[in-house]
């Protein structure tokens, strides 16, 4: 729907890293490498763009890990290396080398139509003769959208948990493409947790088995799961929104493959490490498999993809980032330079995205310069409270506004309620979102609409409250 705004990411903001060549590196010594990050990191603090955030950075075999900021307003503890993440669409890096596991081992092949996996009675959409295939799936060329449209976004705080099996085949029983596979990248969450559930049905175990067997137990990734034991519980960092609110943790027990995976800074400096120097056997096998090119850009400006794996502009860096509601990840390998970053973050805001690349660019001798945050302004609980009640943006979607604890919190129809901050008493400004809101007053004083900006459009809200 064209005029809506999305101001709560159901998965991922996908950003596309445009990262120039990058330079010939120098070592950099601990105290320097530290120095140099926090620097960088002093921003996202000051500006309370996240609560917390671990980083860590593998160069050339050497590996330091840093916290930043606290666990949660009432816990002072500095997030760490073993602190517990979800990482959401980062997850689909995983799924993509289950299917080059699967193919290493000869279980499935990437050309193989996808419906064959399906049980009796389950069909796969089909345009002409061209028929969805496993590698489709896993590079967003599949003509499937990015949800499907039986998920029942009623539970924003937990959006996929109710979402079942026979939902997902109700859905791909009644659904029709509007193209053929193959001709254009869409990014779909659906393919993904799909292909996910195809390669677990077919070995007759869950996602979360297939991922221990044949990825985490192989690799000693001893905190990369799902199911969380009460060890790992204690140590995941609780959830927050975009605007430091806390949040609640998402589950998604039927499209594990698109963003279910919990994992920590340390185990994901280890599985950087695997794909920068191959480990024996069909784990190294399938980790080259999933990280070389199998889909061109379709059209100018978008990046290739390997299997599950997003490829930067300089052709060398593969990357994903991932988002749930209370959280944020980006993973960033670059073989050439023999560098990874990792970037998990217990708020869910892609402002991050940045910082990662910005540290990789700086590891590899780049001039990286802090990041500048637009500051806000103190507004009164008096002036705030004129602005209170409901807008009309469209039908069906009304912007409702309220003052809490002297914040000014605005919600749109189906989404949550998140902070605005003032750029003066009448123009306030999203963190998570590049969007900003006016308040128009009348000759009275009295607020009768209000107008967002956004991606260069103007919409104006009628007060109807």
């Amino acid at each position: 729907m064209r005029n809506r705004i999305i101001l709560s990411p159901v998965l991922l903001i996908l950003v596309t890293l445009a990262f120039t060549a990058l330079l010939c590196p120098t070592l950099l010594a601990k105290e320097s490498l530290q120095q140099r990050i926090d620097l960088l990191v002093q921003p996202y603090l000051e500006s309370e763009t996240v609560v917390g955030m671990t980083i860590g950075v593998l160069h050339q075999g050497q590996q330091e890990v840093f916290g930043y900021g606290r666990l949660s307003k009432n816990e002072s503890r500095v997030p760490d290396g073993d602190t517990v993440y979800e990482i959401g669409s980062a997850s689909k890096v995983f799924t993509g080398v289950l299917l080059a596991d699967a193919v290493v081992r000869g279980y499935v092949k990437l050309d193989q139509r996808a419906g064959e996996l399906l049980p009796s009675g389950v069909k796969m959409p089909i345009h002409g003769k061209r028929a969805i295939t496993l590698q489709d799936l896993s590079t967003h060329v599949s003509g499937l959208p990015r949800l499907p449209d039986n998920i029942k976004m009623t539970n924003l705080d937990n959006p996929y948990a109710d979402y079942s099996v026979e939902d997902m085949y109700a859905f791909l029983n009644s659904h029709k493409l509007s193209r053929a596979p193959g001709k254009k990248s869409e990014y779909s969450n659906f393919g993904q947790g799909l292909l996910g559930h195809l390669l677990a049905h077919e070995r007759g175990v869950s996602y979360e088995e297939l991922l221990r067997d044949q990825i985490t137990k192989p690799l000693d990734l001893t905190s990369t799961t799902i199911t969380l034991t009460d060890e790992q519980q204690s140590r995941l960092a609780p959830p927050h929104s975009g605007d430091g609110q806390p949040a609640t943790n998402w589950d998604f027990p039927k499209l594990a493959g698109a963003g279910a995976i919990r994992s920590t800074t340390n185990d994901l400096l280890k599985f950087a490490a695997a794909n920068l120097h191959l480990p024996e056997g069909e784990i190294g096998k399938a980790i080259e498999l999933a990280w070389k090119i199998h889909q061109r850009p379709l059209a100018k400006g978008e990046v290739a993809m390997g299997l599950g794996w997003h490829i930067a502009h300089d052709g060398s860096t593969r990357w994903h980032n991932g988002q749930t509601g209370g959280y944020h990840s980006m993973l960033l390998i670059n073989r050439e330079i023999e560098t990874s970053v990792v970037l998990l973050t217990n708020t869910g805001t892609g402002e991050v995205d940045l910082l990662a690349q910005d540290i990789m660019q700086m590891v590899a001798g780049a001039n990286v310069q802090p990041r500048t945050f637009e500051k806000s302004i103190a507004v009164s609980p008096e002036v705030m409270q004129k602005y209170e009640g409901k807008y009309k943006l469209a039908p069906g979607f009304v912007f409702t506004v309220t003052v809490k604890d002297d914040k000014l919190l605005v919600g749109l129809t189906g989404q949550a309620m998140l902070q605005v901050y003032a750029r003066s008493e009448t123009e306030w400004f999203y963190k998570v979102v590049e969007a900003s809101l006016t308040f128009n007053l009348d000759d009275s004083g009295k607020c009768d609409s209000l107008e967002l900006f956004q991606n260069g459009i103007r919409q104006q809200a009628n007060r109807i409250e």
